[in-house]
This record gives structure tokens, C-alpha cells and sequence, in this order.
């Protein structure tokens, strides 16, 4: 998969992603990570049918992905929340918008904000709310839909670091705790690679833009995980690993042909 971008004063094209090619399993839990402005959030943005591949596929369960789709939900880096809206309400925005919101739907809503620890806060308004309530909000309100796969971009990023150790284990307990089946498919792009080593299956290393694939690890540490496992031998050996791979900058050669080659999630 080839992605880029057209400059509209330049007529210029850039490339952001460059002969891309892995697969992600339904139920896995895997992080992106690279250099920054390699074109990771192109590319999760891509995905999520926002921006349009320039040559090869993106597919979702055996369907090529070709604009936004209930199938899939976004988290941003910042959490966008409506500030005229309750917690509650913003939780039930997606299933409002597809006529959902009836009596199952409102349960739903209702276990999503027990589920993300905001029990008593359904009636506050973002301005209300400090910085990891808003991303568990905003966490919350993506699963409300039940996605097929869930799209995370950088959703700490903006926390201070001791809420965002605190969001990293309640993000896996509540994708672990959202499973149904083989689970929920997580796809989620960080600078930190500790936090990718923690969250996920597996990781995928961009190299420095236009991003190529250098590598997919295997993080095998057993779930669930708490902030313990960061401490061990296994963890920091994955993570040094991974922080060599990125700081590397790297580029591997690739064939004209590579660039017809395709991405496919939850397949």
C-alpha cells in the first residue's frame, strides 16, 4: 500500500507511506510505531477512510476500505469532546447518529461508563473534566458503536506522565474487558515505545518517512498486564529492541512491484 499527498501549490507529490504490507489478526491488539513524521497517523488515518491510498488496498474483513465506515472508530490525540454535551451524552453521540439509542443502546452507554471508571460523572460537561476523564469519555464513546476495529492515535500524548501510565493499564483492562469472542481489534500509533511494548500483540516499526515497513515484533509477555511487567528482564529486553530499530532511521530497498501490495485488518 502507497500512500501520498499532491501539494495544490506546488502540483508536487509527496509520499507518507511506501509499499506498506502486514496483516492484523481479528481480536490483536498491535501499536505503530517509527520516527516522528514518518507518516504513522497518514497511515491510521488511511484506515480509517479518511485519506484515500494512492496504489495497492486497505481492507477490513475481506472488504476494501474506501471511506469511513461505522465498522471502525477513531480515538484522537486530543479528546474532542462536545462541550455542550454530558459525559453521557457524548458517549451516546455515535449511537444517536445511527438511530441507536434505544433501550439497548442506553445500556450500552451505561456499562461503557462504569466500564471506564466515570460512575457518578454522567452528568458533568467536559470543562469539568480533567484530562484522562476526557480520554476515558472519548474512549468510551468510540466503543460505544462496537466497531469492528478501534483506532488509536496517540491518545496520552497530551497527559502528564503519571496519568498516562495510570491510562495505559486501564486502556488494556478495558479493551480486555470489552472483548467479546475473539475481541476487540486495536490498532494504535505512539512515539513511545515502552507504551507500545505494554499494550500490544505485536509491534510494527516504521522506518523514517516515507514510511516503509522495517519490522514486526512479537511482544510475548502474558496478559494481563500491570505496570509491574515493565520492570522485567523480558520487557525491557522487547522494548531496547524495538528503540534500536527506530533510532536507526533505516530504510530497507524495495521493488517498483512492492508497491501494489496491500494492508488487511481484522482479517
Amino acid at each position: 500500500m502507497t500512500l501520498g499527498y499532491r501539494s495544490a501549490r506546488t502540483d508536487s507529490f509527496s509520499l507518507a507511506c511506501d509499499g506498506l504490507s502486514f496483516d492484523v489478526a481479528e481480536g490483536e491488539f498491535v501499536a505503530i510505531v517509527g520516527p516522528s513524521g514518518c507518516g504513522k497517523t497518514s497511515f491510521l488515518s488511511a484506515v480509517a477512510g479518511l485519506l484515500p491510498v494512492t496504489s495497492g488496498r486497505l481492507e477490513l474483513n475481506g472488504e476494501q476500505i474506501l471511506g469511513p465506515s461505522p465498522d471502525r472508530s477513531l480515538v484522537f490525540q486530543q479528546a474532542s469532546l462536545f462541550p455542550w454535551r454530558t459525559v453521557e451524552a457524548n458517549i451516546a453521540f455515535g449511537l444517536k447518529a445511527q438511530q441507536r439509542l434505544d433501550k439497548k443502546g442506553k445500556d450500552r452507554v451505561a456499562g461503557l461508563v462504569e466500564l471506564v471508571g466515570l460512575s457518578g460523572k454522567e452528568g458533568k460537561y467536559p470543562r469539568e473534566l480533567s484530562g484522562g476523564m476526557g480520554q476515558r469519555v472519548n474512549l468510551a464513546r468510540a466503543l460505544a458503536t462496537d466497531p469492528d476495529l478501534l483506532l488509536l492515535d496517540e491518545p496520552f500524548s497530551a497527559l502528564d506522565a503519571q496519568t498516562r501510565e495510570v491510562m495505559q493499564e486501564e486502556l488494556t483492562r478495558i479493551w480486555q474487558a470489552d472483548r467479546t469472542g475473539k475481541g476487540k481489534t486495536a490498532v494504535f500509533v505512539t512515539h513511545d515505545v515502552p507504551e507500545a511494548v505494554f499494550l500490544a500483540d505485536r509491534v510494527v516499526v516504521f522506518s523514517d518517512g516515507p514510511a516503509r515497513l522495517l519490522e514486526v515484533v512479537e511482544v510475548d509477555l502474558a496478559r494481563p498486564r500491570d505496570a509491574a511487567v515493565k520492570r522485567s528482564a523480558e520487557f525491557q529486553a522487547i522494548s531496547d529492541y524495538i528503540l534500536r530499530l527506530v533510532m536507526s532511521r533505516s530504510q530497507p530497498g524495495r521493488r517498483a512491484s512492492d508497491h501494489d501490495s496491500h494492508t488487511t485488518v481484522a482479517g
